[in-house]
């Protein structure tokens, strides 16, 4: 807590070093203090509280980028962004109707394979994502969907835990918004690299997966077709970061959301009994010619 609250104070001297114009009113100064809150609360595994504030989405999302800066000594540096809320499962109540992003930080990737316990999670998740990999900075600036792809230069195997860590009475939009969608954990599996080809969209498009446990049973499967358009969802988050002051660099990993199976971590959830298995393999079939992309999350029980 005292470190974040050294980064607070940073923040407040550079601000009239710099001539920003940096609120000093009651409410910006609450704000800021319940930010610190929920950041020493969820990087110590205390419940946070919600963040009660009615205000725009652009100014949720300034506050996000706040309470990323008092993640990032713990953290790392941001390494990519994610999203959510772009499927066609049924849409979520505490994300925009449009959608949500969130920062990833270097700190929260794993190599796949990694094993997890549950200690390291309060609400964790497991979640079969998809991704991709930023390679060329055309993509700020492109159109089509052709030209898009252009700006990418992998398929990263994504599977993420999340630790939605609220107090669940106080929930909220902009709450959900400001802590960074209680980003965890994410894993990474060897990169599949791309061409900007109508092929190769049409294989983005129409890929299939599966998750299977330790034992090769599978768990669940699906196909992206139906379930969202790869290319729509990057173009919403270059927008949305856009619009946001942000461009998207060359290494940055862009996280689409989820692909339909989720499976809870601990019991007493409201998304079902608690996975038993201790592994948990997402598998993308059609992407390449031989054997499938595939990330692995190991649990140790």
């Amino acid at each position: 807590m005292n470190r974040i609250r050294t980064v607070l104070a940073n923040m407040t001297v550079a601000c009239v070093l710099l001539g920003i114009a940096c609120s000093a009113d009651s409410s910006d100064r609450e704000i800021r203090a319940e930010l610190a809150q929920m950041a020493d609360d969820f990087l110590n595994y205390r419940e946070m509280q919600g963040f009660d504030h009615k205000m725009g989405l652009a100014e949720a999302y300034r506050w996000q980028d706040e309470i990323v800066v008092l993640m990032e000594p713990a953290l790392g540096g941001v390494v990519g962004y994610k999203t959510g809320g772009h499927d066609s499962g049924p849409g979520f109540p505490v994300f925009p109707p449009e959608g949500i992003r969130g920062v990833m930080l270097a700190g929260m990737f794993r190599t796949s394979g990694t094993a997890v316990k549950l200690t390291e999670f309060r609400r964790g998740f497991l979640e079969a994502d998809f991704a991709f990999r930023v390679g060329d900075s055309s993509i700020n600036d492109a159109e089509t969907d052709l030209e898009i792809l252009a700006g990418l230069d992998a398929i990263i195997p994504f599977a993420e835990i999340p630790d939605p860590y609220y107090d669940p009475d106080t929930r909220s939009i902009t709450g959900t918004i400001v802590a960074n969608m209680g980003s965890r954990m994410s894993f990474l599996g060897e990169p599949v690299i791309l061409e900007p080809t109508e092929e190769w969209l049409h294989r983005i498009n129409t890929f299939t997966f599966a998750v299977y446990d330790e034992n090769d049973v599978e768990i669940a499967s699906g196909a992206m077709q139906g379930w969202y358009k790869p290319m729509t969802v990057v173009r919403w988050l270059r927008d949305q970061l856009r619009d946001s002051g942000k461009e998207l660099m060359p290494g940055q990993i862009l996280s689409l959301g989820n692909i339909g199976i989720i499976r809870q971590l601990h019991e007493n959830s409201p998304r079902g009994p608690a996975y038993q298995s201790n592994q948990f393999r997402l598998e993308y079939f059609g992407l390449t010619d031989d054997k499938p992309a595939s990330v692995t999350i190991n649990i140790a029980r």
